[in-house]
């Protein structure tokens, strides 16, 4: 496909679209390397226009009781790239990029520099999950973008149908995502066309996310995610529309289940769009998904007993709507359930799928991987012009903004921390510090969010018990978390910047917010070209940042002793292990001569 535009509305330019295979293969899983050689025949092409085109799949773990999953809600498919780098091409290849984690700098991206209109472009071609009002919460929640169940690429949408009880097949169930992404580098994300055939071509190595960095469940069904999203119980035994409420929250029409009371069925509430619609596509279980009741105000886990006749792992046998003015879920279990307790109203429906299972070791599978290049055909005279001045001993002089990630452990036990970056860059612009949770754990433990930690609360309670209020973590590794910070400053030049501390610790005790830090971290991501349309997530993807230069300005690292001092003072102790990613923006360039390349950093 070809298209024209013009410099200075003089000279006719015309574009293409050239697709590059990958070299290495037609097949990816986690951890594995794609490759990608950009010939120099391309000449002249578009970096920002160009593009990473490919299919995903999620592959369930076949051995467990299934449960709904989807990749990262912010970052969609995005969240599957870990490291680039990009080479030159020829026999002398040489490293002109380089970022690790750079799916960490992506969600510090698509978190700040966000608002609607980009959401939705990351949902139709990346692979994101949107915020849907079908599947609200009606309990003070704020909005979250993986609750999807009518939109969500990775599955069909749930049948509006008035009732199922096909068990979830995941070979069929989880669709083919299609996508097309951008690479978050300095050179993908320059909007200045790229001379390939000066550095004989381009190698453009992508390598791929572990399984347990990148896999979301529905906030939904999630036991610790936030309670407040799920289904709540209303009553248990009936075989009539007449157990639902008229209207949402009303009483019900039948009691509550008393404890030692065997019931096979139950009724849900109306409760965040529930058996509004007039049919089951709301409801996010599946049929044969493990459950439990869990208590939503204490947190506390309400299992079948296993007595009598009831079975100690009840799954889902059948999912029906019940009634054309009563509008109720009836949820049919596998065997009969005999809670432990009472079982209220203030109980709801969670997953046990994941946590029933003695491994759970999902995976999914890249295929059809290509790298889409806008080639840029120049008039023959402009070429020949350049082509005559670098042999006459000129050179060509490429510049770009880049990140460099300087990654530093910190454990929880240290209060007091002196952070050194050993930086070497001429041309800085900003510091972005992400304090990633550093907690161990496989793809379950993270699924389970055995070792997460609170963000903060949706009714701004101050209770530290799981509760129905509380908003955790399920992006343990990829985002920031505040956890007590009380205070940070940056040393460099001889001297602390800020000349005072900056206080952080309303935002870390998840009691109010902090003035300054936002301020700091505003001025640090436009210095890093992220645009902050929206500071709303600030609590979920923490980042310390601090500015070295205004405007087109650039600092000299070189030989500068540079460190970040934080302080955990506050009364509860810091709860996770933290990894550091401090990732340098800075100005390189790339310096082409007659018959060499050159890199300054």
């Amino acid at each position: 496909m070809t298209s024209f535009w013009s410099a200075d509305d003089k000279i006719p330019i015309s574009q293409t679209k050239i697709s590059v295979p990958s070299t290495t293969g037609g097949q990816f899983g986690p951890g594995q390397k794609m490759e990608f050689h950009l010939p120099p025949s391309l000449g002249f092409f578009q970096p920002k226009e160009s593009y990473l085109n490919l299919s995903v799949k999620i592959n369930a773990d076949a051995t467990a009781a299934p449960t709904r999953l989807q990749l990262d809600a912010e970052t969609g498919l995005q969240v599957l790239i870990k490291d680039i780098r990009v080479y030159s091409g020829g026999a002398g290849r040489q490293l002109l990029e380089e970022i690790q984690n750079v799916n960490v700098l992506t969600a510090l991206k698509y978190d700040y520099e966000t608002n609607d209109t980009l959401k939705a472009k990351r949902g139709l071609t990346e692979g994101a999950t949107v915020f849907s009002e079908s599947s609200r919460s009606d309990h003070g929640l704020d909005e979250t973008q993986q609750q999807n169940l009518s939109e969500n690429p990775y599955f069909k949408p749930v049948a509006k149908s008035a009732s199922y009880s096909t068990a979830f097949d995941a070979d069929s169930e989880y669709q083919v995502v299609k996508g097309l992404i951008q690479l978050n580098t300095g050179i993908f994300s320059n909007d200045r066309i790229f001379p390939i055939s000066k550095t004989e071509g381009l190698v453009v190595e992508l390598i791929l996310e572990e399984s347990r960095r990148v896999f979301r469940t529905l906030d939904q069904t999630s036991e610790a995610r936030m309670l407040q999203m799920n289904p709540f119980f209303l009553s248990a035994g009936a075989t009539t529309d007449t157990a639902a409420p008229a209207l949402p929250n009303s009483a019900p029409s039948l009691p509550v289940n008393a404890a030692g009371s065997e019931f096979s069925d139950f009724f849900i509430r109306r409760d965040n769009c529930q058996g509004w619609s007039g049919d089951i596509s709301a409801f996010p279980f599946c049929v044969g998904e493990g459950v439990e009741f869990v208590n939503a105000s204490t947190g506390i886990v309400n299992p079948s007993s296993g007595g009598g006749t009831s079975v100690l792992q009840p799954t889902i046998a059948r999912i029906e709507y019940v009634g054309s003015t009563t509008n109720a879920i009836k949820v049919t279990l596998s065997g009969s359930y005999l809670p432990s307790v009472t079982l209220t109203q203030s109980n709801c429906l969670v997953s046990k799928s994941i946590a029933r299972a003695t491994t759970y070791t999902p995976t999914y599978t890249v295929t059809d991987a290509e790298f889409v290049v806008q080639q840029v055909e120049m008039p023959s005279g402009y070429t020949t012009k350049l082509d005559q001045l670098m042999k006459g001993g000129g050179a060509m002089n490429y510049d770009f903004v880049s990140a460099t990630n300087y990654k530093i452990s910190q454990l929880a036990s240290e209060r007091v921390a002196n952070l050194r970056l050993p930086l070497s860059q001429s041309r800085a612009k900003a510091v972005l510090c992400v304090p990633t949770s550093a907690a161990p754990g496989d793809t379950k433990s993270m699924l389970e969010m055995t070792n997460s930690y609170i963000t903060h609360y949706s009714l701004e309670s101050s209770s530290t018990v799981r509760n129905w209020n509380q908003v955790a973590s399920q992006r343990t590794g990829l985002v920031g978390c505040a956890d007590q910070l009380t205070s940070y400053q940056l040393f460099y030049d001889g001297k602390l910047n800020p000349s005072r501390k900056v206080f952080c610790n309303k935002i870390a005790t998840k009691q109010s917010i902090d003035q300054f830090p936002l301020l700091e971290l505003e001025k640090a991501l436009v210095m890093s070209g992220i645009k902050p349309y929206s500071m709303k997530r600030f609590r979920e993807n923490f980042a310390v940042g601090r500015a070295l230069s205004l405007q087109s300005g650039v600092y000299d690292t070189r030989g500068t002793d540079f460190s970040l001092q934080v302080e955990y003072q506050e009364t509860t102790a810091p709860a996770v292990d933290k990894l550091w990613m401090c990732f340098v923006s800075h100005l390189r360039r790339i310096s082409i001569t007659g018959d060499a390349i050159t890199l300054q950093v």
